[in-house]
Formats: structure tokens, C-alpha cells, sequence
């Protein structure tokens, strides 16, 4: 994996991928396709953790593994003092490690008809989906108020 440091990533720049990826899980829940909505659930996903890294520590990672994504995000947490935070990503990893797997194979998957996905599947992922950015936007907020 690749990662890349950025400084002073601006507040609408991150604002703005934010909402990018909100709008990859709305586009899942209209697409009548149950691969195309799995990918665009890990698109979801894979967003959110990248523009976290960001917003928090100038990080910009060129991948898409979202276990080892969300495994630098804990690892960053802890290096900055915050290890209840990182314990809470590690514990979603392990709680959710099945669906995340999923939503990584939809990342090729899903694009390349190689793993068919059902209705079932999509709906799972989107929990998870909400589960994570729920997540990370209480992280964020833990992290910015000290």
C-alpha cells in the first residue's frame, strides 16, 4: 500500500468527499443490480476510512483493502494517544471481518462479475456501511475535542 502525506487538506475538501461517498451508498440503494450496489457499498467504505485518515492525519493511502485501511487507521489513533479509539476500529474489524471481506471482493468482484451477489449481501453491507461511518464520525469528533 501506498500512502502519501498531505498538510492543511482544507475542511471543504473533505466536506466534499464525504458527501461522495454518502452518495455511493444512495446510489446502492437505488441500483437494481446487487453487484454493481456492492461495490458501490465498499465504494462507500473504502471513502469514508481514506477521507478520515485525512481529516485527522494528513494521510492519503492509495488502496483499497478496507481491513488493512481501517488496521492504519487504529494504528495511527494509537500513536497519537487515542487507544480507546483504536481499540473501538479493531473491534469493529473483528466484529464485522466477514462483511468486510465481502465488500473487498466486490471491490473486483463485483466490477468483473467474478462473485455474484444477492439482495441479502447488499443489504448486510449497508449496515455495515452505516455502522462504520457512524463510527468514524464519532472518532472524528472524540479526536477534534481532545
Amino acid at each position: 500500500m501506498v500512502h502519501l502525506v498531505y498538510k492543511g487538506l482544507s475542511g471543504e475538501h473533505v466536506a466534499r468527499l464525504k458527501k461522495r461517498a454518502l452518495g455511493f451508498l444512495k446510489a446502492a440503494d437505488q441500483v437494481d443490480d446487487a453487484d454493481l450496489a456492492a461495490f458501490f457499498v465498499e465504494q462507500v467504505m473504502q471513502l469514508y476510512i481514506k477521507v478520515v485518515l485525512y481529516e485527522l492525519f494528513g494521510e492519503r493511502f492509495m488502496g483499497y483493502v478496507l481491513r488493512e485501511l481501517l488496521g492504519f487507521l487504529a494504528q495511527y489513533l494509537r500513536k497519537s494517544g487515542y487507544e480507546e479509539r483504536s481499540e473501538r476500529i479493531r473491534r469493529f474489524v473483528y466484529e464485522y471481518r466477514a462483511e468486510l471481506a465481502l465488500a473487498e471482493e466486490a471491490y473486483i468482484g463485483g466490477r468483473y462479475g467474478e462473485v455474484d451477489y444477492d439482495q441479502k449481501d447488499v443489504e448486510a453491507l449497508v449496515k455495515v456501511a452505516d455502522e462504520l461511518i457512524r463510527l468514524l464520525d464519532e472518532v472524528v469528533k472524540d479526536v477534534k475535542l481532545g
